[in-house]
């Protein structure tokens, strides 16, 4: 125990307001971060069985015509107000009380995946940009093409991520750079960010996996905003209610949930989705982490279906943007 206890570390920032009381930090072993709850991650046998079982699915998804609709948006000055679009897969943009927020922008396809669905708008229209919030180091998540672009195009830009992201967003571009622990909040008039727990990991090469941290936002302005990241079902949702009272919007991911015997671990399901928005006690629900990229077993248009059938069962309100569709966050 000595020795195991000798190996952990704490880490957080020390400039920013921690919400939870008696927190120490993000506790790390060796260097590698850990969940609240028990960390499981799948060692190769798991990752080669997944690959080599039968797909019940196989059929519906070869032959699925995935042409999800898509809107086009030529000018971020054609938006009014507070408002919310989807770009694919967890890529939003966001206008809020006057400002300008991107969250885990992708614009293309990701390294030995191809994209599947078109991105909505040109690049280019993302200017004076305000926040990039990063979620982890995922590379379906956190694209050097893309942060490069954004990074030049916006100069005065904020970046918030999980500690140990922005080293590496760092040798990217220029920018202000808020790395966050969880629990920990970045005060900025006229309106927070958050960083709160996910039930997740990290790793972008062979041996970094656990080093840089990962986690979930509330951006609470008029509006609460609630983005999970990539996270399995937890705790941690009835905790940030109480923490950080009921949002607004939820953004929850619902893809990449298939066999669920693997994805368990790390993506919630649409039914676990709904449950978080239970927690959560969120007015409104969104979905998002499905249709842009084949990281699993499920069709691209099983997680909206089974989504939008079971919220409708359960009576929770929900919208399901489309691609490059201008949703009102407020009138």
């Amino acid at each position: 125990m000595k020795g195991i206890r000798k190996n952990i570390s704490y880490h957080e920032n020390k400039s920013l307001v921690t919400i939870k009381q008696h927190w120490s930090g993000n506790r790390a072993y060796k260097g590698r971060f850990l969940n609240n709850e028990r960390n499981l991650t799948h060692g190769i046998g798991n990752i080669l069985k997944w690959r080599l079982s039968p797909n019940p699915q196989r059929y519906e998804k070869k032959t699925e015509n995935w042409n999800p609709p898509i809107h086009t948006v030529e000018s971020l000055d054609t938006i009014e107000g507070n408002a919310l679009m989807w770009l694919g897969h967890s890529s939003f943009y966001m206008q809020l009380d006057g400002k300008r927020f991107l969250f885990d922008p992708v614009f293309g396809s990701i390294p030995f995946v191809k994209r599947e669905s078109r991105m909505p708008v040109d690049p280019r229209i993302f200017k004076n940009i305000d926040y990039l919030l990063i979620s982890h180091d995922h590379y379906d998540h956190l694209d050097k093409k893309s942060v490069r672009q954004i990074l030049a195009a916006n100069p005065g830009i904020t970046v918030v991520c999980g500690i140990g992201v922005g080293e590496l967003i760092s040798q990217w571009g220029e920018a202000r750079i808020v790395e966050a622990g969880w629990y920990q909040r970045l005060d900025e008039e006229p309106l927070s960010i958050t960083f709160l727990p996910a039930k997740h990991w990290s790793k972008r090469g062979a041996n970094d996996g656990g080093s840089r941290l990962w986690g979930a936002f509330m951006i609470d302005g008029s509006v609460k905003v609630y983005f999970s990241g990539d996270t399995g079902y937890g705790r941690h949702f009835k905790e940030t209610k109480k923490l950080c009272g009921s949002p607004d919007i939820a953004i929850i991911g619902i893809g990449a949930y298939k066999p669920r015997w693997f994805m368990q671990r790390n993506h919630i399901s649409p039914y676990e989705a709904l449950d978080a928005s239970q927690d959560l006690e969120a007015k409104l629900t969104v979905p998002m982490h499905y249709g842009t990229f084949d990281l699993s077993d499920e069709p691209f248009s099983d997680p909206p279906r089974v989504f939008s059938h079971e919220a409708r069962k359960r009576g929770i309100k929900f919208a399901v943007p489309q691609l490059g569709e201008v949703f009102k966050l407020s009138e």
